[in-house]
């Protein structure tokens, strides 16, 4: 199967908004930087993933996605993360592909081994494969196998309507938990437990 990687990135500059409160803008940026690398580094040492789709609006982060030979999409008009996967997506199928794999640029414990075990849990198509996140109420990685079997809804409580989205279409579904893959970083109490894990960069 010909699966692509989608990597939506916010500006590094406007991304982690929620985190204002505890870290400087200039944090923020060096944080956003860290956590895209590392998702790029995942994601690279996957063999069951055949391309890699940078999105984003932001040029530095477009360069690097380039520097690191990833293929790249600019975001342009009006922001917005559905509409913008909705565009990647389409590109992505101008190459054969089969299936798209969702992967938000937030998971600082994802490891190879996690999205291979997730990988390996697809069932034959059509199918959808979504891990929530710890609270159950955001999708911290999504796959559509097609690439257009639903249209995507990240946001509030995307978790429960991406599930209903692919019921709706009589494909199969599965919940896949992984516990790595459920700790994102949004707010101050993420930031805290994965500090205390001392898997997220020392700021000067």
């Amino acid at each position: 199967m010909s699966l692509w990687a989608i990597v939506p990135v916010k500006p590094l500059r406007r991304g982690k908004s929620r985190l204002s409160e505890i870290l400087s803008e200039d944090e923020r940026y060096q944080l956003n930087h860290f956590l895209f690398i590392h998702t790029i580094d995942v994601l690279k040492k996957v063999e069951g993933i055949s391309d890699i789709l940078v999105v984003s609006r932001d040029s530095d982060v477009l360069t690097d996605a380039r520097d690191l030979d990833v293929r790249t999409v600019t975001e342009n008009g009006t922001p917005e993360l559905n509409n913008a996967l909705r565009r990647a997506s389409l590109f992505s199928t101008v190459f054969s592909t089969e299936g798209v794999l969702i992967v938000p640029a937030d998971l600082p414990l994802l490891t190879p081994d996690d999205v291979k075990g997730f990988l390996d849990s697809k069932p034959a198509p059509p199918t959808g494969v979504i891990s929530p996140d710890r609270r159950r109420e955001g999708t911290n990685m999504l796959l559509i196998d097609p690439a257009d079997l639903i249209t995507f809804s990240f946001g509030q409580a995307s978790f429960d309507i991406h599930c209903a989205l692919v019921k709706e279409k009589g494909a199969r579904l599965v919940v896949y938990e992984n516990e790595r893959i459920a700790l994102d970083l949004d707010v101050p109490e993420d930031y805290t437990i994965l500090r205390e894990k001392a898997v997220l960069p020392v700021f000067p």
